[in-house]
């Protein structure tokens, strides 16, 4: 996963050097609930969201098992990809939605690209998919994950919480997915904040009732 996420860097970093000379000064970096552009930046901004901020998202995850607390209890007889190979993809899985979501605005900065919804609709609905395969492997952590106060309290809570999670994500993302695809235009928003209220909410409630279950 390293590699894949190196590549989503340098694609990065290559698409924006590409492009730069040809960007307008104000470009589209918010859509609203029809698709309409309603918010926009400079060509900093461009650049502070795209290569600069997966740079920093590579290099954290570098560093979380020293900074974070409960990734550093590891059990000396794993290996570390078993300690942190869940982490690791998944946060390389964040790293490829970020960079679809930039090229997608360096093509509509660029007028090549004029259907952004059904474009975030299909980054969504695949890194839902993509997010689930592995969140019910995630280690107990402060940094990645469904942290609210009665997972990172619990690891029991974080367990099941991140178990439900996984199995609402998947198919969540494949029903975004069959909707990008072959749906109206109109649908696109509704669809994305309803998938994305399936798969996040749940968890979020049940890992409040599952702690109040915990035994005392």
């Amino acid at each position: 996963m390293r590699r894949v996420t190196l590549l989503a860097f340098v694609a990065e970093v290559v698409a924006t050097a590409l492009a730069w000379s040809r960007l307008p000064d104000r470009i589209a970096m918010h859509w609203n609930i029809h698709g309409e552009p309603n918010g926009y930046g400079s060509k900093l901004e461009l650049v502070l969201f795209g290569p600069v901020l997966l740079a920093f998202i590579w290099g954290l995850v570098e560093v979380l098992p020293r900074l974070d607390p409960k990734l550093a209890k590891s059990d000396p007889q794993q290996t570390e990809e078993e300690r942190y190979g869940a982490m690791r993809v998944v946060t390389g899985v964040v790293m490829l939605m970020l960079a679809a979501i930039h090229v997608t605005i360096l093509l509509h900065a660029l007028g090549i690209l004029h259907d952004t919804a059904r474009v975030f609709a299909v980054i969504f609905g695949g890194f839902l998919v993509a997010f689930g395969n592995f969140a019910g492997r995630l280690r107990p952590s402060f940094f990645i994950g469904i942290r609210t106060p009665w997972t990172l309290s619990s690891d029991h809570v974080w367990r099941r919480t991140h178990r439900l999670a996984s199995r609402l994500m998947v198919p969540a993302g494949l029903v975004l997915l069959v909707v990008a695809v072959a749906a109206p235009l109109g649908w696109m928003v509704p669809a994305l904040v309803a998938m994305a209220g399936v798969a996040f909410v749940p968890p979020l409630v049940m890992s409040y009732v599952w702690w109040r279950q915990r035994p005392v």
